[in-house]
């Protein structure tokens, strides 16, 4: 049994009463008619969710693996330098934004290529482009928007701002080619900070990228970007990603328990790079910003889907190979992708495009897999699990799609709030009093904090995520479930599953509301708790007020039909 109405409506509500408030044509409210219609318009739009972390960390491959296509490109800096924005479209389409303002245009899909390529003739052309969207038809971008960012800086209003260690390239080569890249563009990394900082401001959701571990500019990156976003960017907003988790295979000069050099015959690197993801949330900073960091083997997962079917060829004639023997071969992958060996059957030239399109580790599983007997479909599908880049999917669709509703009210409030701060600074600047309507819009979303569903329970979730609560774990779990989490139907508030009986959930909504109603009640409890206790209150109230009217219209008077264990959840 699904919420009645459908989830959108009660916040487009909260909207429309902010617009009645504003009125038709107050010329004393500047942009604000136009943001709050805006803001409206956003609920029945799909989440804008930007892939945003600092420059080369697998932002692009990353966005290839959770579409299963190649349609953004990984070799070149060009392109990562720019806005690419990817959308569901029936058919394939390349629409690229100007930075002069100019009509954007239409191009062909393949075109894109030509944004990607350096030559001296190209250059006028990738300098004046600010954006590309890329339209493909996709499960997933029916649901979202995927924005891929160019780069994140690690720190804010310093000097740094004008060098490529500020972007997070470390490599002394890579600099160098990044910055002629650069150059030729006529940007730098103040500019590429501020393009992915205003499509951060633009976007819903945030997955934020790390390659591999969380190191020092990773860090200082994820330290200004909760500086800078802690009120936009919440663990109800945003994931972290590692995104190249397999790099930990071979583990080199890593020892066990026994003090022995690891086999990577048997190594697991995304066990590793679970445990690291694991202790980088017992941080605070990562706490405050993070819902969860997922470890992901990105370049893995989209290999698995769009490695042409001509290299099972050679991977076959690997699998040939001892598995020691080749374990042994693969310890060292520069020597691996660059050396010929008697005992390999494969050329080095040829083994390193398999390196470079499945990682190391993926070459090593897929001659394991084909060992078994596994044919290239079985093979893809054993890649992709192992490349966890299923569970990213999942995560991304059941906990963005769950909250899109909530995300969206709190975008559109934060960018009302924006507006109505700009208003009051105008006339404080003139000298004169903030127009009437700053102060009904500004006092009307404080009151629907408390009494509003939608705003209350964002209110909610943000003292959670802040820890300011006192709550035990099973309590946690319950706010958590009530407000979306686990899904919008009255049992998935619950926390019950599918099809449970309308009297079992019935008895559950308000077991639960007895339970909250004592902790509101409770003259012990400090003020943060118990708001939060009354907004779960009205939650559960308001989910026992929804079972018991269709408990009504499927029985009627003869309720205890419902109460027999026959009664399901419609």
């Amino acid at each position: 049994m699904s919420d009645l109405p459908d989830p959108a409506s009660p916040h487009g509500e909260v909207f429309d009463r902010i617009a009645r408030a504003v009125g038709p044509a107050d010329p004393a409210a500047g942009d604000l008619p136009s943001v709050v219609r805006a803001a409206r318009a956003r609920l029945a739009q799909p989440m804008r969710v930007a892939v945003a972390g600092q420059i080369k960390r697998g932002k692009s491959t990353l966005v290839n693996a959770l579409l299963g296509e190649e349609v953004s490109d990984t070799g070149q800096l060009e392109l990562t330098f720019n806005v690419c924005e990817f959308h569901h479209a029936e058919r394939r389409s390349l629409l690229v934004h100007f930075k002069d303002g100019r009509t954007p245009e239409e191009w062909a899909p393949e075109a894109l290529s030509r944004l990607t390529v350096r030559d001296p003739g190209g250059l006028r052309l990738l300098r004046s482009v600010r954006k590309v969207e890329v339209g493909r038809p996709s499960a997933l971008l029916r649901r979202f928007r995927l924005v891929d960012t160019p780069g994140l800086g690690s720190v804010h209003g310093t000097d740094a701002e004008n060098t490529l260690a500020f972007l997070g390239i470390d490599d002394p080569s890579e600099r160098d080619d990044a910055a002629q890249v650069l150059k030729e563009l006529g940007q730098d990394a103040r500019s590429v900070h501020a393009e992915s900082a205003a499509e951060m401001d633009r976007a819903d959701a945030v997955v934020f990228v790390f390659s591999r571990g969380l190191g020092r500019a990773d860090q200082q990156a994820v330290d200004s970007f909760a500086g800078s976003y802690g009120e936009v960017v919440s663990p109800l907003k945003a994931f972290g990603v590692l995104s190249r988790s397999d790099q930990y295979w071979p583990p080199v000069g890593e020892t066990g328990p026994d003090g022995m050099p690891l086999d990577p015959y048997g190594y697991d690197p995304m066990a590793t790079a679970r445990r690291i993801a694991d202790s980088y949330l017992e941080r605070p900073s990562v706490q405050r910003v993070f819902r969860t960091v997922v470890p992901v083997a990105g370049l893995l997962g989209a290999g698995a889907q769009c490695m042409p079917s001509n290299g099972f060829g050679p991977l076959a004639d690997l699998a040939k190979v001892a598995p020691r023997r080749l374990a042994d071969r693969m310890e060292d992958v520069n020597l691996f992708c660059g050396r010929e060996y008697p005992d390999l059957p494969v050329p080095a030239q040829v083994r390193a495009t398999l390196v470079d399109r499945l990682g190391a580790w993926g070459v090593f599983l897929a001659c394991a897999f084909l060992r078994d007997g596994l044919g290239e479909d079985a093979v893809r599908q054993k890649l992709l699990e192992h490349s966890g880049v299923p569970e990213l999917r999942g995560l991304v669709l059941r906990h963005f799609g769950n909250r899109a509703a909530l995300i969206k009210l709190d975008h559109g409030q934060r960018e009302i709030a924006d507006e109505v701060a700009r208003l009051r600074a105008a006339a404080q600047r003139d000298g004169r009093r903030p127009p009437a309507v700053a102060d009904q819009v500004a006092d009307l979303l404080e009151s629907m904090r408390v009494t509003d569903r939608g705003p209350s329970e964002l209110a909610a979730l943000g003292s959670h995520y802040r820890g300011r609560l006192s709550l035990t774990a099973q309590e946690e779990s319950q706010l958590l479930a009530v407000t979306g989490e686990l899904g919008t139907s009255c049992a998935a508030r619950l926390g019950l599953a599918p099809g449970t009986p309308v009297d079992v959930l019935l008895a559950t909504a308000r077991r639960y509301a007895g339970h909250w109603a004592a902790r509101a009640g409770d003259p012990l409890l400090d003020r943060p708790t118990l708001s939060v206790a009354r907004v779960v209150l009205r939650s559960y109230e308001r989910v026992a007020d929804l079972v018991g009217r269709a408990q009504a219209l499927l029985y009627g008077d003869d309720a205890s039909i419902g109460r027999d264990g026959g009664g399901s959840n419609p």
